[in-house]
Order: structure tokens, then sequence, then C-alpha cells
């Protein structure tokens, strides 16, 4: 009887190994897939391999984070009418991500992402229905790994404080707040410096503005420094 349930257990173990190796070569080829948006193709494959593991194991934290992620950089570059299909996939995602393991930064900061995708897609009144669900995610974000996605949760915050009306609760001596902490964070991120840059122009201080847009011209790629460029002609 202590061979049979013997040879029972060893089967269970290698089905557990099994199990475990297919998933890490899913996640494996999703990575090496995954272009961050560059070749949307190579993106559509990523999600549909995670969307195929999905099926088989509909919890598993690893997966759900990494479409959310997909999903977020396929809805930044569709057509426009093509965004917020890509944006809600990403936000069902996100949520199961969330709920599969409450303390993971990923799962907060690609839902936080995702809703802040679609709100920018529906407008103004949606954006308004969302604040708080971004905010909240963005925060916690914070709280758990500020470094994340090079710092990008106080860029989110940010400039959810710098374009939002004061009546609805922007502050741009918060979204300031963010942009500086978050260039200490992640001092090489020059989307920050950008936006860092934009909010010293909204508060009336060219000098600061200025300083953040050369340090783009002068470590940036092209677009960047087209960016930097552009906004310095404002001065």
């Amino acid at each position: 009887m202590r061979k049979v349930i013997s040879a029972l257990a060893a089967a269970c173990l290698c089905a557990a190994l099994a199990a475990a190796q297919a998933q890490v070569n899913v996640i494996s080829e999703a990575d090496r897939l995954f272009s961050f948006g560059g070749d949307a193709e190579r993106d559509r494959q990523a999600l549909a391999l995670l969307d195929r593991a999905l099926a088989a194991d509909a919890g598993d934290y690893q997966l759900l984070w990494r479409a959310a992620r997909v999903a977020y950089h396929l809805g930044e570059r569709a057509p426009a009418g093509g965004k917020l299909r890509e944006f809600e996939r990403g936000i069902a995602h996100g949520r199961l991500a969330v709920g599969a393991r409450p303390e993971g930064v990923e799962g907060h900061f690609w839902l936080g992402a995702n809703y802040g995708g679609y709100s920018d897609e529906k407008g103004w009144w949606a954006a308004l229905q969302t604040v708080k669900k971004i905010r909240v995610e963005m925060e916690t974000v914070l709280r758990l790994d500020p470094g994340y996605d090079q710092g990008n949760a106080y860029l989110a915050l940010g400039e959810l404080d710098r374009q939002l009306p004061r009546l609805f609760g922007g502050s741009l001596k918060r979204a300031l707040g963010y942009f500086e902490q978050g260039a200490r964070v992640a001092p090489g991120n020059l989307e920050l410096r950008l936006a860092l840059a934009r909010g010293y122009l909204d508060a009336g201080r060219p000098a600061e503005a200025r300083r953040q847009l050369d340090e783009v011209v002068a470590r940036g790629d092209r677009r960047a420094q087209e960016r930097a460029r552009a906004l310095l002609g404002k001065l």
C-alpha cells in the first residue's frame, strides 16, 4: 500500500512540476514577444499566448498582470476605434490580478494605467468617474514599490492633478510634488522630466522648466528631444 501511495505522490509531483515548467515557458515566450508597443503584431501574439494559458488557469497572477500590461500598450497605439476594447480588456485582467494578489505591485500599476487609458478615450465625464480608481491604484503602487516601472506612478498621479480642474480635485502644487519626487526616485525617466517642465510652465516658473528641458535635450532620444524643443520654443 505504501508503494502505491508513493507512486501516486511521485506522479502528482511530476504533474505539478510539468505544469510549473509549462507556465515558465509561457511567461518566457510572452516576455520575449512583448515589445512595449513597438510592434503591435508581436504584442497581439503575446496577449493571445497569455489568454490561452489563462483559459487553463484563470487566477494565475503572473499571467494576469502581464496580460493587463500588453493590453495597455496595445490600447495606447491602437487606432481610435480599437482603443477602448484593449483598455477594457486590460481593466478586466488587472482587476483579476489585484484580486489574486492584493500586494502585487504589477497588478495595481497596470490596472491603474488601463483605467487612465480608458478615461482618456471616454472623455472628461468618464475621467471624473475613474479619478478615484486611478488614485487608489497608483497610490498603492507608491506604497508597495515607488520605483516600479521607472517611477511612472508619480507621472500618472502628477498628470492627473495637473490636468484635472481644481473644481474636481486637481492641484498644480500637488502635481509638481509628484513630478519632483518621481524625478528623484527615477532620475533617468525623461517623461517625468518633460511632465515636470510642463508643470513648471503652468506654474510660471520658466527657469526651472528650462533646466528640465535642457536635460531632456542632452539625454533623450530624438522623439523626446523634439518634444523638449517644442516646449523650449514657448519660453
